[in-house]
């Protein structure tokens, strides 16, 4: 059914949220594709959006915030949503992370879509200053969360994405708790080896790009699960984007744990399962997954996602899902 923005914004407020104030706007300002990318937030594939950064600059308009509620509109001009902005992040075009195409929800999710339809559509605004399109202009990235209504709201108790510097503190205080527990740290990168969180956000966020790796590695992806509810870090994950002979035998495509005080609540299961689809953007057909054999807690969460058992190699059992 279709809403009129003050009814939906009426409805919102009825839930029993506070009325902090919105704004309202369409994908791509409006037309068919404003249709075309709401239909893929209600089916729960788009969760991030991007602008240039110079299109703020020539209306004078303010960067989005964190905690930013916004009405989204269709082609007829009626509210649809109700969403809220979770992530903010400014970087140059050619820099955007494969995993924010991911989240844009759209072609076939792969960052190489993602920048050939950007290009097109931040054209226009480069025109307007008397500029060609620049790969090294600033675009700004956003997350964000559906509210209302309820049934395209998001249910999962946590979300991925990329680590931010801004966030030091709390990766810190996440690697601290593995040492205290002497837990081993899977799924989270060079973690281990950074005192600096800074530099080993600037290294994890840098992995997907060949001309960053060192020998024996291959393209990775590590994401922070949070807790949707309060934020909270439970969880890391750490993908790879292909396979080389070391990680065939053991390692494979995906690494992870869940913080040790936030086990046996199923993160580990949600985590897996959200990070697959990815996988697949990135051109997978299937993902290897592998664990010790004594790692109970492990097999369960490979097994609840589909994994297929192959064999087993010097002690580490090897699993297949289907993309």
């Amino acid at each position: 059914t279709v809403m009129k923005k003050e009814e939906l914004w009426k409805g919102y407020l009825e839930e029993g949220n506070r009325d902090e104030g919105c704004q309202a706007w369409a994908f791509c300002g409006g037309g068919k594709e404003a249709d075309e990318l709401l239909a893929l937030v209600k089916e729960g594939k788009k969760r991030g959006t991007a602008s240039s950064l110079i299109s703020y600059e020539v209306e004078n308009e303010s960067i989005p915030k964190v905690g930013d509620k916004s009405i989204v509109l269709d082609s007829r001009n009626e509210g649809e949503l109700v969403i809220v902005t979770r992530k903010v992040t400014i970087t140059p075009f050619s820099s955007v992370h494969p995993f924010h195409g991911y989240l844009e929800g759209e072609g076939d999710r792969s960052i190489h879509y993602w920048r050939k339809v950007h290009e097109e559509f931040f054209t226009p605004d480069y025109e307007m200053c008397g500029k060609p399109f620049d790969p090294m202009g600033k675009v700004v990235l956003e997350e964000f969360d559906v509210l209302y209504p309820p049934r395209y709201s998001d249910k999962d108790e946590i979300y991925l994405t990329l680590p931010v510097k801004e966030e030091g503190k709390a990766y810190r205080e996440y690697k601290e708790e593995f040492e205290k527990a002497s837990s081993s740290m899977d799924g989270t990168g060079f973690l281990r080896d950074y005192e600096n969180m800074e530099e080993w956000v600037e290294r994890e966020n840098g992995m997907w790009k060949e001309e960053n790796l060192t020998d024996g590695y291959v393209p990775s992806t590590t994401l922070v699960a949070k807790r949707r509810k309060d934020g909270r870090i439970v969880a890391m994950i750490s993908i790879r984007h292909r396979l080389n002979h070391k990680l065939l035998k053991s390692g494979g495509n995906i690494g992870y744990s869940v913080r040790p005080s936030e086990r046996r609540k199923g993160y580990g299961k949600k985590m897996v399962s959200l990070s697959l689809p990815y996988l697949k953007a990135l051109g997978n057909h299937k993902a290897l997954i592998t664990c010790n054999v004594d790692n109970e807690a492990s097999r369960r969460i490979i097994l609840s996602n589909g994994g297929v058992y192959e064999n087993t190699i010097e002690g580490i059992e090897r699993y297949w899902i289907e993309l």
